[in-house]
């Protein structure tokens, strides 16, 4: 489904470049000074965020982050007094319990964490009492527009998440990972070899010096070194979601007007 997804977007997202670059009297290149953003869900569990701006002389510049969801947002430590299995649910990343705590608002709306099966749990709504009352999971909540997904990306950098020990405590508003920040770009996150950071300069560079119209048959991974390809042309990224990232950066793309 998610494979889908990225299809059509990008598919859309080459369509309308592609119907611009027909008409070769009239689109000389994209208009200069223009900023544009698009956001999307990216790797199997983020929020994708492309920034593009055209430099004065109409060339792109492309900027990539991905903001960290819910279920890391709420992660917790049980070594610390504070918190302990009776305010905290958990899943099973790796084969490793991840705690989490079970009570939690965004935007000012109370969630309450329940396990899902044998190793997954959900964020859903609770009622006046810290019950789960909700049938719809948080992160799907805010997975399921554009729209939400950018409401979701500045929300939690203005302290729009919070986690309580009890419910009706105390709000803590949630600023940091493990990794550091709420966001990738400056964290931790994929922190040696080429990396996050060095995979994602990888492919804004290929967006700045190919351009953006390709559909999503042209980028194929190379089983020899697993640097991605755009049709002929090699990039430096090896990250195993490249259409992902590339296909928001398109999207973003998309949105700027053409002279």
């Amino acid at each position: 489904m998610r494979t889908l997804m990225i299809a059509l977007l990008v598919a859309l997202a080459f369509g309308v470049l592609a119907g611009c670059g027909n008409d070769a009297e009239a689109a000389t290149g994209y208009v200069p000074g223009q900023t544009v953003e698009a956001y999307n869900y990216v790797h199997g569990g983020y929020v994708g965020q492309a920034v593009v701006q055209t430099n004065s002389d109409g060339s792109l510049q492309a900027t990539l982050d991905e903001a960290f969801l819910p279920h890391t947002l709420g992660i917790v430590d049980l070594e610390d007094d504070e918190w302990n299995e009776g305010n905290t649910v958990f899943y099973v990343q790796r084969g490793n319990e991840v705690r989490v705590a079970k009570h939690i608002a965004y935007n000012g709306t109370n969630y309450t964490g329940v396990r899902v099966g044998e190793g997954a749990m959900s964020y859903v709504a609770a009622d006046d009492e810290g019950n789960p009352v909700g049938g719809k999971d948080l992160e799907l909540i805010i997975l399921r527009s554009e729209a939400n997904m950018r409401a979701y990306w500045q929300s939690i950098g203005n302290g729009g998440f919070e986690i309580f020990t009890e419910f009706g405590g105390t709000p803590m508003p949630v600023t940091t990972t493990s990794y550091g920040s709420v966001y990738k770009r400056g964290s931790t996150y994929w922190n040696f070899g080429l990396g996050w950071q060095g995979n994602i300069d990888a492919v804004e560079e290929a967006a700045q010096e190919h351009g953006v119209s390709f559909a999503l048959d042209e980028m194929n991974r190379r089983d020899d070194d697993n640097l991605w390809e755009l049709a002929d042309a090699v990039t430096a990224a090896t990250l195993s979601d490249f259409p992902d990232y590339f296909g928001v950066i398109q999207m973003a793309a998309a949105r700027l007007k053409i002279q």
